[in-house]
């Protein structure tokens, strides 16, 4: 039976798990890098926060947009490589747009929000719609089994929040030695983006979409079959929004905490220190697969909810105080890692349900729902922090901030996030997907069977 078990070609191997990692460390990292931007643009191009997080919301109206159609597009490819894989490339342009992003010209004030709308728009809107929308498809196409998926997930999340730690460490270091000058943040850019940008496409070479589906589920989809099925698909929405939540959480703590540790801590060097404790992370996901054997993805999510609040609440009260900060940061950092690393899973099963409710199978749409929740999340952390930190009167040429631009930064750093992250867990009380769906799949398999011998 072993040596059954490793001639089965839908096993994953050694060598498809690492270089499936290397996209998904690439893209993690750029998220990491971006999260610096309304530092840049307000501290280094001179633009105010509340233009800056203007900029950044109104390119996010793009996402809802490009991540549908990207989802359409990627649903009707049929190449030879696959339907997912080929878009693996852009995340060349995703990198190549971020270096451009950080080399801002000296255009004026006009000149210079029109770029980095424009590159900044690129890099989301355009190159990692398509890599997001793509990647569950992709990932239901080129591993088979559960356990692999599982594994595979555990492994990315590690791989991930290894490489990100080393970029939340390195980036506030380099930022202090190089960030002084415009062109030193083009080198800054440059030294992550060159590296990943050759790892992230590896992922292309060395995996095949492999698994078959439901040719007939999948053929002839429209958007009114699309549309239709959305109506009864509670699912998709709670998910949508408790990722929105809790991305927006994760990404407004590097974007505003650059902030607290310039002007709260006094010293953003020390930021690094916050960085490392993803080096913890990793040994929480050794664990997940043993955990979802007792519970649910689901349930793992709320808990990290529960998690996250208690963590942002610590943070609320930790004032200058690094033993508090790590807590509370370790804390806030472990909440978001089912939703991270194991959301994919969810996806699969949201595909499965509707393909048992409706007869047509729908993969990428629901895979660029997801993606869009991810990136505006992201991109609604940096836009809400430039927003409301200009709304208090915070100055980035200003020596010193008033006490109502301090109190503001404390509470996007904190007291925000907790309620956001509470409300992500009253979210997933609803979430019973994984209860209903084995006994959907048997008797979609039932039916399936009649028809075929009908």
């Amino acid at each position: 039976m072993k040596q059954a078990k490793e001639k089965d070609p839908y096993k994953m191997t050694t060598g498809q798990m690492l270089a499936w990692n290397g996209r998904g460390v690439s893209i993690a990292a750029n998220v990491v890098v971006l999260t610096y931007l309304t530092f840049y643009c307000t501290n280094m191009l001179g633009l105010p926060a509340a233009l800056t997080g203007t900029l950044l919301l109104v390119s996010k109206v793009f996402d809802g947009f490009t991540d549908l159609v990207a989802g359409f597009i990627i649903e009707k490819t049929n190449t030879r490589f696959g339907k997912a894989r080929p878009y693996e490339f852009s995340i060349i342009g995703v990198w190549l747009c971020t270096i451009l992003l950080y080399s801002c010209p000296d255009f004026g004030t006009t000149g210079k929000c029109i770029w980095v709308f424009v590159m900044y728009t690129f890099v989301n809107s355009i190159f990692a719609t398509f890599l997001s929308s793509a990647e569950t498809v992709y990932l239901a196409r080129a591993f088979k089994y559960e356990e692999d998926r599982i594994k595979l997930a555990s492994v990315s999340g590690i791989l991930v929040m290894l490489f990100c730690t080393i970029v939340s460490m390195v980036f506030p270091i380099l930022m202090g030695e190089l960030g002084t000058s415009k062109g030193g943040w083009t080198t800054i850019a440059s030294i992550f983006a060159i590296p990943l940008l050759l790892l992230g496409i590896t992922r292309f070479f060395f995996v095949k979409e492999k698994v078959e589906v439901d040719a007939e589920a999948a053929s002839n989809l429209t958007v009114s079959d699309f549309l239709e099925g959305l109506k009864s698909n509670k699912y998709i929405y709670l998910l949508f929004f408790v990722s929105l939540l809790t991305f927006i959480v994760s990404n407004m703590g590097n974007a505003v905490g650059t902030y607290y540790f310039e002007y709260i801590v006094g010293d953003v060097k020390k930021m690094s220190v916050i960085g490392m404790l993803g080096l913890v992370t990793p040994v929480a996901l050794m664990f997940c697969p043993l955990i979802l054997r007792k519970i649910s993805t689901s349930q793992m999510i709320l808990i990290g909810g529960i998690v996250g609040a208690v963590g942002c609440v610590i943070k609320g009260f930790a004032g200058t105080n690094m033993v508090i900060l790590i807590i509370g940061n370790l804390l806030a950092t472990l909440s978001v890692l089912p939703l991270s690393y194991f959301a994919a899973l969810i996806v699969i099963d949201i595909m499965d349900y509707h393909e048992c409710k409706t007869g047509k199978r729908v993969e990428a749409v629901f895979g660029s729902i997801y993606g869009l929740s991810s990136k505006l999340g992201a991109g609604l952390a940096s836009g809400l922090v430039g927003l409301v930190m200009g709304m208090s009167g915070f100055d980035g040429m200003a020596a010193v901030q008033s006490d109502e631009a301090i109190h503001t930064i404390i509470s996007l750093y904190s007291w925000i996030p907790a309620v956001l992250m509470a409300i992500t867990s009253v979210l997933m009380m609803f979430f019973d997907l994984e209860k209903k769906l084995p006994q959907m799949k048997e008797e979609y398999q039932k039916k399936k069977t009649m028809t075929d011998c009908e």
